[in-house]
């Protein structure tokens, strides 16, 4: 049986693209609730209050003039929660008071 004696039903163009379309937004929004699982399955909300103990990520960088090695720094300092500045955002100050900058909060550990 030759496939161009069949009869076809013929779909006009924008019946098809309707369909296509519609099948992209099931498929786009599977995508997007699966991804959205995967990531809330690691993440954790974290809130800091003001004035709380803390330690910040230590950002130091080698330097052959003065002699150091980042690789042997700590990794984390002390530090006190100063203000909150966004969701996500901290300002910062050591433990002397003095203001350190402003730190995101994936950046410090409780």
């Amino acid at each position: 049986m030759n496939t161009l004696d069949e009869p076809h039903a013929i779909i006009p163009r924008e019946e098809q693209l309707k369909l296509i379309r519609n099948a992209l937004k099931v498929n786009i929004e599977m995508s997007h609730n699966g991804n959205k699982e995967r990531y809330n399955l690691r993440s954790r909300p974290i809130n800091y209050t003001v004035g709380q103990l803390t330690y910040r990520r230590n950002f130091a960088q080698s330097t052959a003039e003065k002699k150091f090695n980042a690789k042997l720094a700590p990794i984390f300092l002390p530090a006190k929660i100063k203000k909150k500045g966004g969701k996500v955002y901290y300002e910062l100050e050591d433990l002397d008071g003095k203001f350190i900058g402003t730190f995101h909060a994936m950046d410090l550990r409780p």
